[in-house]
């Protein structure tokens, strides 16, 4: 049997106004240039945890590559996300 497919609804007034302050270019860039901010303060604690590692101040630990990694990611993707707003496309 095949799915019946649903024709899209009409977004009320509060999605749209919803919508329309995600999509702000102007907040879109501020947003943008935090994320550059974030991304630069992660790298030097993954520098510093790096050499606190090296140097066995801290133990070294897998979680912390993966809480790194994941930092990394998250902020990764949110730029990704706000450069395609910018360029009018969908976020992922």
């Amino acid at each position: 049997m095949k799915p019946m497919q649903q024709t899209p609804k009409e977004p009320t007034p509060e999605e749209q106004r919803w919508r329309a302050n995600a999509e702000d270019p102007a907040r879109v860039k501020r947003h943008l240039k935090a994320q550059y901010i974030l991304f630069g303060v992660w790298c030097a604690l993954t520098i510093g945890w790096s050499v606190a590692a090296a140097y066995k101040v801290l133990a070294f630990e897998w979680t912390g590559i993966l809480i790194l990694s994941a930092g990394f990611l998250n902020i990764g993707i949110g730029i990704i996300n706000n450069k395609r707003i910018l360029a009018g496309k969908k976020p992922w």
